[in-house]
């Protein structure tokens, strides 16, 4: 029994020391001391992004293989760096064990604006490709570095709700109650517009119902951001008197236009939504919205819509649809849909 036992042992300890030497033969595993190289595209070569073309392919990089002296599965990272900067603070784009990569125009038009490049303006970005094995301690090898030329667009902003605050309108400093919308531009989420009657002393903007920020307000004749409770303050957009106004806000650009309305302003006795996606006869009848008592130009229903569809609003014997006066299409859901009689503007807002 005991021979058996050291027979036990001895083995144990050698497939212990193998083990060990096979762990550090894996360790020990180094690239080939030559340099390698990315083959595709050129340094220099110049690419101008197209916002039509998102998912087309912008990019395709090909590399040189690295050899590591062992059959071992080498992965390769695309890389991407602010130009100039040695890579001071890579950027992983894809990895895999290809010797390529393709990056579409979304993608690298993404990149291009967070290294800080100019939409419209030709800049530039670094690339190199980082080599790896699978095993500990492995060492990396990197390309060499070739600059590349982007020229991006602009990115898309995300919407964004926004509704009045402050004594000039009918919530007062309340964020929780009588909170009514200004209008997005449909064809660019950038811009609002908010066309109808104000008290005097102004207004400011919140972004969500219930809460201080993220806020727009003034800085002298600039818009400031709010973007936390934490941030300073801004001031208010001024109204001087009570009175109907013609308000422009860009949250991109950081500016906005204010004036007295000086148009015409229609008188409308009912305002309702009707078409397929409201039912109540199939384009026959009209669900009635209701008249804001603060600004008499302002209407306003909570829909729930069971199907996809269609449907315009009923001014009178006025159909007003889209920009275009096309039929306005709308997801099943429950919505809060705001109607300015004054520009034919609306806002449909998602009810959680």
């Amino acid at each position: 029994m005991k021979n058996i036992y050291k027979i036990f042992i001895a083995i144990a300890m050698l497939t212990g020391l193998w083990s060990c030497e096979n762990e550090e033969n894996l360790m020990i595993l180094k690239p080939q001391e030559a340099a390698f190289a990315i083959i595709t595209p050129e340094a220099g070569s110049s690419t101008i992004l197209n916002k039509e073309t998102p998912n087309n392919t912008a990019l395709t990089v090909t590399w040189e293989k690295v050899s590591y002296g062992a059959p071992t599965v080498v992965s390769y990272t695309l890389q991407f760096a602010v130009s100039d900067t040695e890579f001071a603070a890579p950027v992983d784009i894809t990895t895999s064990t290809s010797t390529n990569a393709i990056v579409s125009v979304s993608e690298l038009n993404a990149k291009a604006l967070d290294f800080g490049l100019e939409p419209g303006v030709e800049g530039t970005i670094d690339v190199r490709i980082k080599s790896t094995v699978g095993t500990t301690g492995s060492e990396p090898k990197f390309s060499d570095i070739i600059t590349i030329v982007v020229t991006p667009y602009q990115g898309v902003t995300p919407p964004v709700d926004l509704y009045l605050i402050g004594p000039g309108t009918a919530a007062g400093w309340s964020v929780t109650s009588n909170l009514m919308p200004i209008f997005r531009d449909p064809a660019d989420n950038t811009k609002h517009y908010y066309t109808g009657y104000l008290n005097k002393d102004g207004f400011k903007l919140i972004e969500q119902v219930g809460f201080w920020a993220p806020a727009y307000g003034t800085n002298g004749e600039k818009v400031q951001y709010r973007a936390t409770e934490g941030d300073a303050d801004p001031g208010v957009f001024p109204t001087s008197a009570s009175g109907y106004y013609s308000f422009e806000l860009n949250i991109k650009d950081l500016t906005y236009k204010i004036a007295p309305f000086t148009g015409t302003m229609p008188s409308y006795t009912t305002v309702g939504i009707i078409g397929d996606a409201a039912p109540l006869d199939n384009w026959g009848s009209s669900v009635a919205m209701t008249k804001s008592a603060f600004n008499p130009h302002i209407w306003k229903i909570t829909y729930t819509f069971t199907a996809d569809g269609k449907f315009k609003f009923l001014a009178d014997a006025n159909w007003i649809g889209d920009s275009s006066g096309a039929d306005i299409q709308i997801k099943a859901g429950k919505y809060d849909i705001w109607f300015n009689d004054i520009d034919n503007r609306y806002m449909l807002i998602a009810v959680q």
